[in-house]
C-alpha cells in the first residue's frame, strides 16, 4: 500500500493553487479531477488521519462493511470490478481508494497526519490563509504553520465527530474496563471471552454484533443496548466466489456491460425515493415495504423481539439497517437485545432502568420490567453514531469582513449552502459533501462526483488567471437553501426524530432532491447567480467567446433565412 509522507519542513511550499482538506473519498476525487480535468497538480490534500480513505480507514471495528453493492460504490473516473463480494468489507474499500490515489498519481499530493485548525479570507490578496498543525508525534517541527492558497475545499463529510458518552450517564469514571468508540477502534483490545456492552441499534451496531459473536472473536457475552428499533431489509445472499469471478471477467471484457450494471442499480436505488414522500402515494408505498421488512422480521427474530424490534415511524424516516447476520445473531444464547435504559455504570458492569413506555414483553414477569436490573461488562462499545447536523466541526472558517462561518450559520437557522457547496461571504470556498449533499438512498460517491463536477466550472476560471474571485450570491443562496427546507417539510424525515433534523426543524443533513433532479441542476450550472471577479485576461477571453458565439448566431440566423427564402421561392413557383 502507497503511504502519503510529509515533506520535509524546509522543502514544502508555503502557497498552493488549492489546499482540500480530507482524503476521503470525496478529497480523492477532487485530487483525481483537478488532475484529469483542469491538468493541474498544484494543490494539496491535508488529513489528520495516518491514512487515506476517510471513514474507511478510521473504521476498522469488526464487520464493517459496504451497505450498498459495491459496484456502485466506486468513482465512474475508476470503475473496480474486482470486488470479492457484493458488500465488501471496510478494508477492501480503504484498499480500493488507496489504489485510485495510485493510479492518479495523487499520494504526493497527499499530506497526512496533519490537522487544518483555520482559514482565513485575505481579501486584499484574494487569497485563503489556512492554519495547519503536524499530529506527527515524531515530528519535532509541530508548530502551526500558515499557508496560502486560491482555492480552499473543504471535503471533510458527515462522519467525522463520533458522538459523545452520554452525559446523563454517571460512573464512567469508576468503570475498570475499556470504553471506546466504534470509529477509534483500539485493535490492542482483546473481547475473547469477555462480557461485552454494546451501545446503538444503527448500522455500525448491527454489523459489529454479529461480528462479535463470529469464531474469530467468540466473545462471552454480548448485551446490546437499543434506545429505539429501526427498519431492517434483508441483505442479498452472499454469492460464491466462483461467480464473483465469473461476473468480474464479464465486466473487464465486455465494453459497457459494467457502466450498464451502474445504470440500472442507481436506478433501482431512485426508485425508493418514492417511499419519502408524505403524499398518498408514498404512504401506499411505504406500507408496502413496511409489511415486507415486518415479515422478514418476525422469521428471523425469536418471538421475544419481534414488538421490542417493530418501529413505530415509518420506513425511510431513519437510516434502513441492510441486514448481514444481526437479525440472526440474536437468537444465540449469548446475545441479548434490550431497550431498558442505561441509568449508571459499575466498576464492573452497568444498570438498566425499567423499560419505558407499555411493557411488551408478554413472556417476562412484571418484577422484571419495574426494577433495575445490572449487567457485567469488561469492554463498553459506543455504537452510536457520528455527530451529523454539524459541519467542520473544529475547523474556523473566517471569511469577508471577518464573519465566521458557523456564526453565519447559526444567525440562518442551520448550516445550508447553494448546491451544498458554496456560501455567501466565502469567495473561492468550496464543500463537498456538505449541507443536504447526500440523499441517503444513494452512493455517497456519486454525490461527490456531481459537486466536484459543478465545483470544477468555477475553479478552472480562478486557477487559470481569468478571474480573481468566484462567490455565489446572497439572494441565490438563500433562495436555493429556502427551497431545501420548504421541499423537506413534506418527507418522511420530518415525521420522527433523527439525526437528519435538528430541534428546531431544520434539515442540514439530507438532501430533498432525488439523485437525477441533483445531478442534473451540477450538470448545469446557472452563472447568473454567482458574482465573478473577471481579470483582464479573462474579460479578453470572455469577448472572444461572446464574439464567437455572436458569429455562429449570426451564421444559424442567416442559414434559416435564406432556407426559408428558399422554401418560400419554391412554394411560390409551384
Amino acid at each position: 500500500m502507497a503511504t502519503s509522507e510529509r515533506p520535509d519542513s524546509t522543502t514544502m511550499p508555503n502557497s498552493y493553487s488549492t489546499i482540500i482538506i480530507g482524503a476521503g473519498e470525496s478529497g480523492i476525487a477532487v485530487g483525481c479531477m483537478l488532475k484529469t480535468k483542469l491538468g493541474t497538480g498544484n494543490f494539496r490534500i491535508f488529513d489528520r488521519q495516518n491514512g487515506v480513505g476517510g471513514a474507511w480507514f478510521a473504521n476498522r471495528y469488526p464487520g464493517v462493511a459496504c451497505d450498498i453493492p459495491a459496484i456502485f460504490y466506486s468513482y465512474s473516473f475508476a470503475p473496480n470490478y474486482e470486488w470479492t463480494t457484493l458488500f465488501p468489507p471496510g478494508q477492501e474499500i480503504q484498499q480500493y481508494l488507496d489504489g485510485v490515489c495510485d493510479k492518479f498519481d495523487i499520494h504526493s499530493n497527499i499530506q497526512l497526519n496533519t490537522e487544518v485548525s483555520s482559514a482565513r479570507w485575505i481579501d486584499e490578496d484574494a487569497e485563503w490563509e489556512v492554519k495547519v498543525t503536524s499530529l506527527n508525534p515524531q515530528d519535532k517541527t509541530s508548530e502551526e504553520e500558515a499557508l496560502r492558497c486560491k482555492i480552499l475545499i473543504t471535503c471533510a463529510g458527515e462522519l467525522v465527530e463520533p458522538n459523545i458518552w452520554p452525559q446523563h450517564v454517571p460512573g464512567i469514571e469508576s468503570f475498570r474496563g475499556q470504553v471506546f468508540h466504534t470509529a477509534q477502534w483500539k485493535e490492542d483490545v482483546s473481547l475473547t471471552g469477555k462480557d461485552v456492552v454494546v451501545i446503538g441499534a444503527g448500522c455500525t451496531a448491527a454489523q459489529l454484533v454479529p461480528a462479535l459473536a463470529s469464531p474469530e472473536i467468540a466473545a462471552k457475552s454480548i448485551t446490546q443496548l437499543m434506545r429505539g428499533p429501526p427498519w431492517v431489509m434483508a441483505r442479498p445472499e452472499k454469492p460464491p466466489p466462483r461467480l464473483m469471478e465469473v461476473v468480474s471477467t464479464l465486466l473487464r471484457t465486455i465494453p459497457g456491460l459494467g457502466l450498464f450494471l451502474r445504470l440500472c442499480l442507481f436506478l433501482y436505488a431512485e426508485s425508493t425515493w418514492l417511499n419519502v414522500g408524505t403524499g398518498w402515494f408514498g404512504k401506499k408505498r411505504r406500507q408496502w415495504f413496511e409489511k415486507r421488512l415486518s415479515s422478514h422480521l418476525r422469521k428471523t427474530v425469536p418471538p421475544r423481539y419481534h414488538d421490542m424490534l417493530t418501529p413505530h415511524f415509518g420506513v425511510g424516516c431513519r437510516r434502513i439497517i441492510v441486514d448481514g447476520g444481526w437479525l440472526e445473531s440474536l437468537s444465540l444464547p449469548n446475545i441479548e437485545l434490550t431497550d431498558r435504559p442505561l441509568v449508571s455504570i459499575e466498576p464492573q458492569g452497568i444498570v438498566l432502568g425499567p423499560r419505558p413506555g407499555e411493557e411488551r414483553l408478554e413472556s417476562i414477569d412484571e418484577k422484571y420490567h419495574n426494577e433495575t436490573i445490572h449487567k457485567p461488562a469488561d469492554v463498553i462499545l459506543l455504537a452510536n453514531g457520528f455527530e451529523t447536523s454539524t459541519y467542520l466541526h473544529r475547523l474556523k472558517v473566517q471569511g469577508k469582513n471577518g464573519k465566521f462561518l458557523h456564526d453565519v450559520w447559526q444567525a440562518n437557522g442551520g448550516p445550508g449552502a447553494y448546491l451544498s457547496t458554496a456560501v455567501h461571504g466565502f469567495p473561492n470556498f468550496f464543500m463537498v459533501l456538505g449541507p443536504n449533499s447526500v440523499s441517503g438512498h444513494s452512493s455517497a460517491i456519486l454525490a461527490s462526483e456531481n459537486v466536484t463536477g459543478y465545483a470544477l466550472n468555477f475553479l478552472k476560471l480562478v486557477l487559470s488567471g481569468q478571474a480573481r474571485t468566484v462567490e455565489i450570491q446572497l439572494e441565490a443562496e438563500q433562495n436555493y437553501t429556502a427551497d431545501v427546507q420548504r421541499r423537506s417539510l413534506d418527507k418522511v424525515w420530518q415525521t420522527c426524530h433523527n439525526g437528519y433534523i435538528q430541534n428546531g426543524g431544520w434539515n442540514s443533513s439530507i438532501c430533498p432532491f432525488n439523485q437525477i433532479h441533483f445531478g442534473w441542476m451540477c450538470k448545469h450550472p446557472i452563472w447568473q447567480h454567482w458574482d465573478i471577479a473577471y481579470t483582464k485576461a479573462g474579460t479578453q477571453q470572455n469577448n472572444l467567446e461572446f464574439s464567437r458565439r455572436r458569429k455562429t448566431v449570426w451564421v444559424i440566423a442567416s442559414f434559416l433565412a435564406i432556407f426559408a427564402l428558399l422554401v418560400g421561392y419554391y412554394g411560390r413557383l409551384h
